[in-house]
């Protein structure tokens, strides 16, 4: 060989050395997994054991399930797998064992927590779905009045998988006002605020016309910290929408006299929350403003007469004052719970105030007392403006 020859294999050389090391840093097929040995999580449910530990029920999506033809009964295209462990990924992994397949996070739809699972205390629990990166963080959050083990393997629905079907109509615009919808990224930085804890949707069981299992999705799930404490009424929880600058919108029954019902539809409901200090202790003045149109009523209304309609209006402020001061009172001081975010209020508005608050916050939030005004106006009746007036009673 040549010396120039020779020359240039030298220096050559460190250009073949540092590819054959690139190429061990290349990225293989080790860590494949064949679509066919995934599958994908519709839903996770959280219960209590009978001996403390976790419950974890993963509803499992299997799109390759036959459906029988003929009119013969058919076959679900989903299945659900339930195990006990000390953690989630303990349990996620002897449920892997038992499916034979990996399963596969990042669709999750629903996390569905057992309602005494709820108040035992869920936090050090939860702290797997922050630290897993395969989490879908817009999992909407639920928590069930009977075990979620229970809703997730009896539930029956018009779609094929129940997770679907819920998360479509938690995310539809469709969807009544009285409910909360509160997704996993919302809900898991509230079980340790103090001055804006959780609150998330319930699910109730309803028998159908066929004895078949059908989920309710109402009333609202309190959490003071990592714990709940209660439940509010659907009317209650079209309030905490409100003061949560959730939908805008609602709907409520005013009796005026005895057989006098008037139904209204609420609309461009605007809040506002201030907070002041008065001797030393929070006070919180809210003020909720919005329009109001006539839905129904069991009596025929003159609404012409400038009277009548200042009467009505006049009845319908005070009995949305009254159902917001009732609300308030009922989360702040029997459940002793800020789920309407007081404290971040005070927060932004007096540092200083709030750091010698906030120890006990939830003691202090149990002594509120709110200052509520309300100016909804009635702006449509209808097509009908009936000379027949309703009259009260002298």
């Amino acid at each position: 060989m040549s010396p120039y020859r020779y020359a240039r294999c030298w220096i050559r050389l460190p250009k073949i050395c540092l590819l054959l090391c690139t190429s061990f840093m290349l990225s293989g097929c080790w860590s494949q997994i064949n679509l066919d040995q995934l599958t994908v999580v519709s839903a996770v449910g959280l219960d209590l054991s009978d001996d403390d530990t976790l419950q974890v029920t993963l509803q499992l999506v299997n799109p390759t399930l036959p459906v029988a033809a003929g009119g013969g009964q058919q076959r679900r295209s989903y299945a659900t797998y339930t195990t006990q462990g000390h953690t989630v990924e303990e349990a996620l992994d002897k449920i892997k064992q038992q499916a034979k397949k990996s399963v596969f996070l990042p669709q999750t739809r629903v996390i569905l927590i057992g309602e005494n699972f709820a108040r035992h205390g869920i936090g050090g629990t939860m702290d797997f779905f922050l630290r897993d990166p395969n989490q879908n963080l817009n999992s909407w959050v639920l928590v069930s009045s009977i075990s979620a083990r229970e809703t997730l393997e009896h539930a029956e629905e018009l779609e094929s998988v129940p997770a679907d079907e819920w998360k479509e109509y938690l995310s539809s615009k469709k969807r009544k006002p009285l409910i909360e919808t509160v997704q996993l990224y919302q809900f898991l930085p509230r079980l340790h605020q103090v001055g804006f804890q959780a609150s998330v949707s319930g699910m109730f069981p309803v028998s159908g016309i066929k004895g078949e299992e059908i989920m309710r999705i109402g009333e609202t799930a309190i959490f003071r910290g990592d714990k709940m404490v209660g439940w509010l009424t659907a009317e209650e929880s079209q309030v905490t929408n409100w003061l949560a600058d959730g939908p805008r919108a609602g709907s409520i029954q005013l009796n005026m006299a005895e057989d006098a019902f008037i139904n209204f539809n609420l609309k461009n409901i605007r809040t506002r929350i201030q907070p002041d200090l008065q001797e030393d202790q929070p006070v919180m003045s809210i003020q909720l403003r919005g329009e109001a149109e006539i839905v129904t009523t069991t009596r025929r209304l003159d609404l012409t007469n400038p009277k009548t309609a200042a009467k009505l209006e006049q009845a319908l402020n005070e009995l949305i004052r009254t159902s917001v001061a009732h609300t308030v009172a009922k989360v702040c001081g029997t459940y002793k719970s800020d789920i309407f975010g007081f404290g971040e209020s005070l927060h932004r508005k007096d540092p200083k105030q709030w750091k010698l608050l906030k120890p006990q916050w939830g003691e202090t939030i149990g002594k509120l007392k709110p200052k509520v005004a309300v100016s909804v106006q009635l702006v449509k009746s209808g097509l009908l403006r009936d000379s027949s007036s309703y009259t009260e009673k002298e």
